[in-house]
């Protein structure tokens, strides 16, 4: 089966939240397809980024060079903490707020 970038990244990026390290399943399950195509899409994300996730952005990956595979893992690895940062932000406000 062929699925879109967009459904890896967002398969891939839900995978590499915390709050699922292990229960890969879950979301496996959730999506309706195999647990290792869930671990295959969570660690090309986790090493690549959203360029791990295409055929051709693969082959073109390879191309690159090394420090700008680093510059592209790093500023994913940021992107998700800011996104982590910003639901504990608004979770210490409301509780604040009580």
């Amino acid at each position: 089966m062929s699925y879109r970038k967009s459904f890896k990244i967002q398969v891939a990026r839900e995978a590499s939240q915390p709050e699922y390290e292990g229960l890969e399943h879950v979301i496996a399950e959730k999506y309706k397809m195999r647990v290792s195509t869930v671990l295959r899409w969570k660690e090309a994300y986790q090493e690549f980024g959203e360029n791990g996730l295409g055929r051709s952005d693969r082959r073109n990956y390879k191309k690159r060079s090394a420090r700008e595979i680093e510059l592209e893992k790093e500023n994913a690895e940021l992107k998700e903490e800011i996104a982590i940062l910003k639901k504990a932000a608004a979770f210490l406000a409301d509780l604040r707020r009580e």
